[in-house]
């Protein structure tokens, strides 16, 4: 805060400064009036020679613009002197404007990182809005399919956990050094199991609930047979197009894929049960097919 005093302090020396000033050209003056009043008083000493009484002026002169030359001098120090004072009296005048500058600078600083901090926030609510109303809309389909509302919200936390279970064992295997071991092959088993959601939620789930799991979500609940090879075990075995394959090895099948990993799965030289439904029926039935391919395509 500027001192209340300030302006009067510094008027004061200015005035004492500017007395001493007109002190100083005083004292020049009269040196000088003195110096040209010191010559002879007769009138004949003095115009005795010319030559000799230019000689003197001239000195004058020269003594005339030294002394001015000092007082000049005086002066520029007596106004640095002043300017000191000045600054020590009232140091916050000459960097008020600077700091205005930098004030009106820092505000526009802050507001720029304030509407950052803004703006990353609508963003993160903005997605944390779309999850949330993916996650309502899934639990909203399995309630719609007849489960109740917390079987519904159980299996939509478990899709995520089981995305995350997947990682760890992805992880796992990746940095295993023998993957001959018996845990490498435990872990290509879960892999196996986790990569399709499906096989996690039918081992957890009941049959009813696991159908209503399948119909929320639009999946295929069995692989519908396309075509056969004749003489094939499928085809042998009375297997015809538009006929359907729920279970293979007791393993629920829902595509070619499904198939095919059960098939190689199988022990040679075994039987193995598959559970089917004919075209145009409605009730499941139980055949045995030799453990290898069948011949057929989804």
């Amino acid at each position: 805060m500027k001192p209340i005093g300030a302006p009067m302090i510094l008027r004061k020396y200015a005035i004492s400064l500017a007395v001493v000033s007109l002190l100083v050209v005083g004292a020049a003056i009269a040196q000088w009036t003195s110096s040209s009043t010191s010559t002879p008083d007769k009138q004949g000493a003095l115009f005795s020679s010319t030559a000799n009484g230019s000689a003197n002026l001239g000195q004058r002169v020269q003594q005339l613009e030294n002394t001015l030359e000092q007082t000049l001098k005086i002066q520029g120090q007596l106004l640095e002197l002043v300017n000191e004072l000045s600054n020590r009296i009232d140091p916050d005048s000459d960097s008020r404007e600077s700091r205005i500058v930098s004030a009106a600078e820092l505000e526009g600083v802050t507001d720029q990182a304030t509407e950052s901090h803004n703006r990353r926030g609508q963003r993160r609510h903005q997605s944390e809005n779309r999850f949330e109303r993916m996650r309502e809309n899934q639990i909203r389909q399995l309630t719609d399919a007849g489960l109740s509302p917390e079987r519904a919200a159980f299996i939509v936390d478990k899709q995520e956990r089981i995305q995350y279970e997947q990682m760890q064992f992805s992880y796992e295997y990746h940095h295993m050094q023998d993957k001959r071991s018996e845990r490498a092959r435990e872990l290509q088993q879960k892999l196996q199991t986790y990569s399709n959601p499906r096989r996690v939620f039918e081992q957890e789930l009941s049959s009813a609930e696991f159908e209503q799991y399948l119909e929320a979500f639009g999946g295929r609940t069995e692989m519908e047979i396309g075509d056969l090879l004749e003489s094939a075990p499928a085809y042998e075995a009375g297997l015809r197009p538009g006929d359907k394959i729920i279970r293979y090895n007791n393993q629920r099948v829902f595509h070619m894929g499904d198939l095919r990993t059960q098939v190689y799965q199988a022990e040679p030289g075994s039987s193995v049960a598959v559970e089917i439904q004919r075209k145009g029926s409605s009730a499941p039935e139980t055949i045995y097919l030799p453990a290898g391919p069948l011949g057929i395509r989804g």
